[in-house]
This record gives structure tokens, sequence and C-alpha cells, in this order.
């Protein structure tokens, strides 16, 4: 389902914990443990067993894992049937597997008001 077609250049493996502030472009995947704020005009992918507990503003989001936090992305959310998603979504267009567990506030955009 993901729209993501680059193998990411940053990633934070399973077992792994950062807590932190974050800014990066390309695409960064995380596994493992998350808790902070990033921005980018990139993408973040949350990896099956991956938590993020962050405020993001970044250009694209995809949660396969665990996301808890505020997300402001420029161009999409996407979040797979095994995701659990709690918190404040901004976003211009957002894409949801069934069996995805969402409980957030969601906001949508035009692109360029994002």
């Amino acid at each position: 389902m993901s729209t993501v077609d680059q193998p990411p250049q940053t990633f934070l493996d399973s077992g792994s914990t950062f807590e932190g502030r974050v800014a990066f472009t390309g695409v960064v995947r995380i596994d493992g443990h998350f808790r902070g704020d990033a921005s980018s005009d990139g993408t973040l992918v949350v990896g099956e067993s991956g938590v993020v507990e962050a405020d993001l503003e970044l250009a694209t989001l995809v949660v396969h894992g665990t996301f808890r936090g505020t997300v402001c992305a420029k161009d999409m959310v996407e979040i797979a049937a095994t995701a659990i998603v709690e918190g404040s979504l901004t976003t211009a267009r957002l894409r949801i597997a069934e069996g995805a567990q969402v409980n957030a506030a969601i906001e949508m955009a035009s692109s360029g008001a994002v």
C-alpha cells in the first residue's frame, strides 16, 4: 500500500531508542523507538515494530507501527492496516487501510495551506 518507492537513507533499527529533535531530507525509517520532534521535506516511515511519540512537520508520514503525537504533513499521511495512530493529523491527503486503529483528530487542508 505504501507510496514510498525509495529505500530509506537513515534507519533506526528495532531495539534502538532515540530521544531528541531531528531534521532530515529523503526517507527515514524507524523500527525502534523515537520520542521528540522532527522536521523534514521528506518522508518518515514508521515500521511495524516502530514506536514514534513526537510532534512532526514533514512532507509524508507512512505508519505501519505506532504513532502518538501531532503531525503536519504537507503531502500525505498513509496509515497501514497494522498501524496504531493516536493524536492529531493535519494533511492534504490521507489514506487509511482497513484494520488500522486510528484515534485522532483529523484536519484536511490543501497542500499549500498545510
